[in-house]
């Protein structure tokens, strides 16, 4: 038999391991039981002064930096291995992820998702638990065109990045005229490619967006599929090296129709064909939802987000002038209408700037809860068993804000009954016993 847990995303900067907090401290008995533990590290792992460290020009919405004991706060919380493919991995340019992969390596804590080279990001990280030995391909649809890795060409390096999967609108005739009328109105770059075209804004001919001609109506964004085909070898490879194989994807993307809680048809997709080509589980997180259902394919799980395990931007130090801009502030009289403590701990959201589509923008689901599913697999490799552990963020002193706290009782039958509700569309049925919830394939 052997264990997995698994967490969402990870977004503090700061030590947690002082905090005492019994809600806190049972979740991490549940991390630290299983044979092997996984979390998504979003962000960067260096200090402000570090050689190279500069905050980049495109960030997430945030800038995400925890300091250098951060990986050995992960490993006394008992995570073992991290996927680190985000908007975020490059949030302090180059010497920020040199910082991040130097302090991983030193704390023992395998990684995947960036690399120095396009071909290092997508290989997989390979982590021994004496039961199993696994591997990890991370990637990120949602990551700016700079932040991607590069391959090296002729006499050219390459360029140190993330595994990211791009994305291609594909539409109607009619949709795709509309798209080039509004682009010559506003003086873009229009290049016409096969069926489809691609713009830029003038000068900035590696910045692109792609749009291509779809075989029915309406819009959907669809994964390149030169970059699903190579994370699809890399599967097939890392199967043929590991007991077990892992796909995670951070995404941002929703379903238009259904709203930010459902995922969007391509993620869909590219689980299934993850599963496929030999991946025994799927994962995907960054919605901010803060929950997406579940779905078993063929046997294998399917996490469309277990939500952000740690949430504590108020932690941050020392953010650029644009985090203030991004929030409002009135560029006129130079007034801050929101401070950073108040953005990031949601205790004025009535000054934040509200998203209109996807509407009310992120945390809009239902039930604000997050996750730490553990999946048990026989020896053979088969699933036989998920226990779903469900938490909150804690919210009080400064010491527990943001970390996340198991829920009992009628909390935790609520947050079950929601994941139930997400996940009945993909023809998941979970049970609710003794405060956790229950998937038997």
């Amino acid at each position: 038999m052997f264990n997995l847990s698994l967490s969402g995303g990870c977004i503090i900067n700061r030590r947690f391991s002082n905090c005492e907090d019994p809600r806190f401290l049972s979740l991490i008995d549940v991390v630290r039981a299983a044979d092997l533990s996984f979390i998504h590290l979003e962000g960067t792992i260096c200090d402000a002064d570090d050689p190279e460290v500069f905050p980049a020009a495109e960030s997430g919405w945030t800038w995400i930096r925890m300091p250098k004991l951060f990986a050995e706060e992960l490993r006394w919380a008992g995570f073992d291995f991290v996927s680190h493919a985000s908007n975020h991995s490059l949030d302090y340019m180059y010497g920020g992820l040199y910082s991040t992969w130097k302090a991983l390596k030193e704390a023992d804590i395998p990684f995947a998702g960036t690399g120095r080279s396009l071909a290092e990001a997508r290989r997989p990280a390979f982590i021994d638990s004496g039961k199993a030995r696994v591997a990890l391909i991370s990637s990120s649809s949602s990551t700016t065109d700079w932040a991607r890795a590069a391959d090296p060409i002729r006499e050219d390096g390459g360029r140190p990045g993330a595994n990211q999967i791009r994305m291609i609108y594909e539409m109607d005739a009619d949709s795709l005229n509309e798209v080039k009328k509004l682009a010559r109105k506003m003086g873009w770059w229009i290049t016409e490619v096969g069926d489809g075209f691609m713009l830029n804004p003038p000068g900035l001919h590696n910045t692109i967006t792609r749009f291509t001609l779809g075989k029915g109506p309406g819009v959907r964004a669809v994964a390149d599929r030169a970059d699903v085909e190579a994370n699809l070898d890399t599967i097939r490879e890392a199967k043929r090296r590991a007991d077990f194989v892992m796909f995670h994807i951070h995404n941002h993307e929703w379903d238009l129709d259904q709203g930010l809680h459902a995922p969007p048809p391509f993620v869909q997709d590219l689980a299934h064909e993850c599963i496929d080509a030999g991946a025994d589980l799927f994962i995907a997180e960054g919605a901010h939802a803060l929950l997406r259902g579940i779905e078993i394919y063929k046997g294998k799980p399917i996490f469309y987000d277990p939500g952000d395990l740690f949430k504590d931007g108020n932690s941050k130090t020392r953010p650029p002038t644009e985090y203030y801009w991004k929030r409002g502030t009135n560029p006129a009289t130079g007034r801050e209408e929101i401070t950073t403590a108040d953005s990031a701990a949601h205790t004025d959201l009535q000054k934040l700037p509200v998203a209109s589509n996807p509407p009310g923008g992120y945390n809009t689901g239902k039930v604000l809860a997050v996750l730490v599913p553990v999946c048990c697999f026989d020896d053979e490799g088969r699933l036989k068993e998920i226990r779903i552990h469900p938490a909150k963020h804690l919210r009080g002193s400064h010491v527990v804000n943001g970390l996340p706290g198991l829920v009992t009782g009628e909390e935790a039958r609520e947050v079950i009954s929601y994941l139930a509700e997400l996940s009945a569309p993909f023809g998941t049925e979970i049970a609710f016993d003794n405060g956790v919830g229950i998937i038997r394939p």
